[in-house]
């Protein structure tokens, strides 16, 4: 049962690493070619991470 978990548990870890490379290599290729494109990311991810990080403070303070 060990054995199994353990095995199983590197498979899911490979094939996250795989999906986090491709989408890395992805979008960098895609940002290099768009700089505007780039830019909107940027802001947008900037804008999302604002919104959760406020998000997280107040089911922290509520909780």
């Amino acid at each position: 049962m060990a054995a199994q978990t353990g095995l199983l548990g590197t498979l899911h870890m490979a094939a996250c690493a795989v999906v986090y490379l491709a989408v890395g290599v992805l979008a960098r290729t895609v940002l290099e070619t768009r700089p505007s494109a780039a830019r909107a990311v940027t802001r947008a991810s900037g804008a999302m991470m604002i919104v959760i990080g406020g998000l997280l403070l107040v089911e922290r303070l509520a909780g």
